[in-house]
């Protein structure tokens, strides 16, 4: 029922339905020519599923002009149950004054009966109790249209917020390469600049100076290539990290409160762009995962930078729930470990969660 009422033609056929329903039952209870007022009105919930933009008052009259004719003739009983059905359609459907008056005129009509005097039963309680059905009608409505435009509004939200992410995650990748390239490339220019200076005087010295910033050159187009590489996998940085970098992760969680064993054995530099991108990123996966899960917020990170290997552990203690594999932040960390042609593990270890990655310290060459 929820998911009929959020969709306007789910709801728009589900009154027309109802109303259908209740115009069956109406003219069972007819009397004498009543029928014919109940054939009149029969169909007007059902046009209304055709015609989505018909005005509520037109509506309205639509059911409500026989209603009062037959009730007030008593040739009809129960034709009141389609107008609290037309009241809440044109509740919900945003009403205009004109809607809006013929809701009032609607809600107040059993009473012209009750002064005409020609119907005993609208002379007791029967008056009373169309009104406060329809006024249960006109309220449901007004709920239902309350939550169309909630929806609307929040439909809208979701559009602004994907623009503005979009935004940023432009900018953010702007930023990025122009980090990433500009380095390399402003090496370039200057030795490429001490070539033009030194060309005619030293050609020797040109020389080397065009080979180192040929040399600058590749290592730039290299490390780019394979961080483009790296943003297919999903990662969420694209700059190569340098050793102060990795010394600032680790040290935004000391400051949030997280004690953090942390150990290096080898250059870090020797490592090439990719490999490092990935290294950040497992450390940074691992460690937020045990801020979250971890019994005490305590994690040893050591990094082992080997001959043809690098190899990241993070070891902290078992959490509730953990198992092997789970979150999709793991589940993304052993794709890009698997992109550079890595291993990864997550798995329990005695009394411990250990996070392990083997990352190669140079990838084979990336195509262009």
């Amino acid at each position: 029922m929820p998911a009929l009422l959020r969709d306007r033609g789910r709801f728009t056929v589900l009154t027309a339905a109802l109303g259908s329903a209740f115009g069956v039952l109406n003219l069972a209870y007819t009397v004498d020519w009543g029928w014919i007022l109940a054939l009149l009105m029969f169909p007007a919930l059902i046009v209304r599923t055709a015609w989505r933009t018909m005005p509520g008052w037109l509506l309205l009259a639509w059911v409500t002009i026989p209603t009062l004719v037959g009730d007030a003739l008593v040739v009809t009983q129960t034709a009141y149950m389609v107008i609290i059905v037309a009241m809440a359609v044109a509740a919900a459907d945003r009403p205009r004054r004109a809607d809006t008056i013929a809701m009032a005129l609607c809600l107040v009509s059993p009473f012209f009966i009750w002064l005409l005097g020609t119907n005993e039963w609208y002379r007791g309680i029967g008056a009373w109790l169309w009104a406060g059905g329809l006024l249960i009608g006109w309220g449901f409505g007004a709920v239902v249209g309350e939550q169309w435009k909630l929806i609307d509004e929040l439909s809208r939200t979701r559009s602004r917020l994907a623009e503005t992410a979009v935004v940023d995650e432009r900018q953010r990748i702007a930023g990025n390469l122009h980090d990433l390239v500009g380095r390399s490339f402003t090496v370039v220019l200057l030795h490429l600049s001490g070539a033009r200076l030194v060309l005619h005087s030293s050609p020797a010295d040109a020389a080397d100076a065009l080979r180192q910033a040929e040399a600058v050159g590749r290592t730039g187009m290299d490390e780019l290539r394979q961080a483009l590489r790296l943003m297919h996998q999903g990662t969420s940085s694209l700059v190569p990290f340098t050793p102060g970098n990795l010394d600032r992760l680790v040290g935004d969680f000391r400051d949030a409160g997280m004690q953090v064993d942390f150990a290096i054995a080898g250059d870090l530099d020797s490592i090439a762009a990719a490999p490092r991108i990935v290294l950040h990123d497992v450390i940074r996966e691992a460690l937020t995962n045990t801020a979250k899960h971890a019994r005490t917020p305590q994690a040893a990170v050591h990094v082992d930078v080997e001959r043809d290997r690098v190899i990241v552990t993070v070891e902290s203690a078992l959490g509730h729930g953990a198992t092997a594999g789970t979150g999709m932040g793991l589940a993304g960390l052993g794709h890009r470990v698997a992109a550079v042609g890595g291993t990864f593990q997550a798995r329990p270890d005695r009394e411990r969660w250990v996070v392990q990655a083997r990352l190669p310290r140079r990838l084979a060459e990336v195509p262009a």
